[in-house]
């Protein structure tokens, strides 16, 4: 196993159902790679080592009787915190829920084990999973295996660094302003962000799980993008309510050669400015794509007013959180709002959001069906959009108060909001978006980019970002993890 840690899941499993690696060989593996680095990393928040060593039995106690238990069959993976986990606390970093234990599977964790999947444990988040860092009071900090001192990303920043780590094959996070593609651009993976309401998110919804969040998407992250791909097909599908009627078949791939794709290219945007160490990991990825024959269009345009855009997105996102404040915090936005109703600053703009009238909520809506409009038409000229997902590599962990919080983009300070802009259209307009290792920078810290396809087109998304994996470098380990 010591060669054998950063192949894909695909490959795992077909090397398991051939009797070369057993399951428990693999499980021991990971189990082994935890136990070595997550004292500095902190990145399984709830192990569950007892249980993945019994089912990896199990699984290879299958394979004898020449039974196959799905696609997964014996691969070790692991979860956001946020998902429940029968017999599990699923806390969301939050104090006071460290004893809620949840009585049942999510959705996406029944499909994983009913694929032969060895669930290992869980992954740390941020608070409410609403930062980009992943440190809360009951588990503490997880830090980024390419430097420690760093940020991996949030809200699935645990779930990031799992996968640079080696700790598991497939994971499965989540993303309503970044929280998939973020930590997989900070940690140097691949995530991706499936279209609205294609992969079922029952079981990862605080107090309520029947109860679903607008924007929000649960995802697979990895190594690789074909395990990205294997994932995907695993989890989409309708929510159990809608199982007895619903069928989910995604379109395939617009193409299979990269030659024949047509891929614009943004990154200079006002709303959000990027370091020219990000621009050019997106000039790798759109150079390699060039050479192996695509037509790359560099002076391509967003199809609308980004500022207007951003401010809709903004609008519908803190709509959506509202219903997770407690009375004490609604009463607090209420405050901010009526002492602050033109104030432009970021605080002042998303209490205005959080307590916004059902009406301006509707128009909002509209707009955003205008914006989805407008994808659709920019994505007849295109098949994919190339483009940013953070200003900069991973900064160092930041203690203070979110919203004190600024970025360094090349010696300018930008608020450290700002950079949900490139992650948050997408989200927006429920588009699916994949994101992929583009190199690293100066310091060696990774760079990420994400590829944008039209709403349902995932296949499309995926299948680029791999053709473009396979003429780029692709996943490096983290000097710390080891070859």
């Amino acid at each position: 196993m010591n060669e054998a840690w950063s192949m894909s899941a695909r490959h795992l499993a077909g090397e398991i159902a051939a009797g070369r690696i057993s399951a428990v060989e693999a499980v021991e593996d990971c189990i082994g790679r935890i136990e070595r680095l997550d004292g500095a990393l902190n990145a399984v928040c709830v192990p569950m080592f007892d249980e993945a060593r019994s089912a990896a039995t199990a699984a290879d106690q299958a394979r004898a009787r020449g039974e196959t238990l799905g696609p997964l069959h014996g691969v070790p993976v692991t979860v956001k915190e946020a998902h429940d986990v029968a017999g599990t606390a699923t806390t969301w970093g939050l104090a006071h829920r460290h004893n809620h234990v949840a009585e049942h599977d999510s959705e996406v964790v029944r499909r994983l084990r009913a694929a032969g999947a060895v669930l290992l444990g869980k992954t740390n988040v941020p608070p409410e999973l609403r930062d980009w860092q992943s440190e809360n009071p009951i588990y503490g900090r997880t830090n980024n295996p390419w430097d420690i001192t760093r940020t991996p990303g949030g809200s699935s920043g645990g779930s990031a660094v799992a996968m640079a780590a080696g700790y598991a094959y497939l994971e499965s996070g989540s993303d309503i302003g970044g929280s998939l593609r973020n930590p997989a651009h900070f940690c140097g993976i691949a995530a991706h962000k499936p279209s609205y309401g294609v992969v079922p998110d029952h079981g990862h919804r605080k107090d309520d799980p029947e109860e679903g969040i607008d924007l929000c998407v649960v995802g697979p992250m990895a190594r690789h993008v074909e395990d990205l791909e294997l994932g995907f097909d695993i989890m989409a599908g309708p929510e159990p309510q809608d199982a007895p009627a619903w069928r989910f078949e995604a379109p395939p791939a617009r193409h299979s050669a990269l030659a024949d794709f047509r891929i614009a290219v943004v990154f200079e945007e006002s709303v959000c400015p990027i370091s020219d160490e990000v621009k050019a990991g997106i000039e790798r990825l759109a150079h390699a794509a060039e050479a192996a024959g695509a037509r790359v269009d560099r002076g391509a345009k967003l199809p609308f007013d980004t500022v207007a855009a951003h401010d809709v997105y903004l609008q519908i996102l803190r709509a959506a959180g509202a219903i997770d404040l407690s009375e004490a915090e609604w009463a607090e936005e209420q405050a901010i709002a009526r002492a602050r109703p033109d104030d432009p600053a970021y605080r002042a703009r998303i209490a205005r959001a959080y307590v916004q009238s059902h009406r301006a909520w509707l128009l909002a809506d509209a707009e955003r069906r205008r914006l989805r409009r407008a994808w659709s038409d920019f994505f007849r000229g295109y098949d994919v959009l190339l483009c940013p997902i953070a200003p900069t590599p991973a900064w160092p962990h930041d203690p203070r108060e979110r919203y004190a919080r600024e970025i360094d983009v090349d010696g300018r300070k930008i608020g450290y909001f700002d950079q949900i802009f490139w992650a948050g259209q997408p989200v927006l307009s429920y588009l699916p978006a994949t994101t992929i290792p583009a190199g690293r920078s100066a310091a060696g810290l990774p760079v990420g980019a994400q590829i944008v396809a039209d709403y349902l087109d995932d296949k499309t998304a995926l299948a680029c970002a791999r053709l473009i994996e396979g003429e780029t470098e692709g996943f490096v380990a983290p000097p710390m993890v080891g070859a």
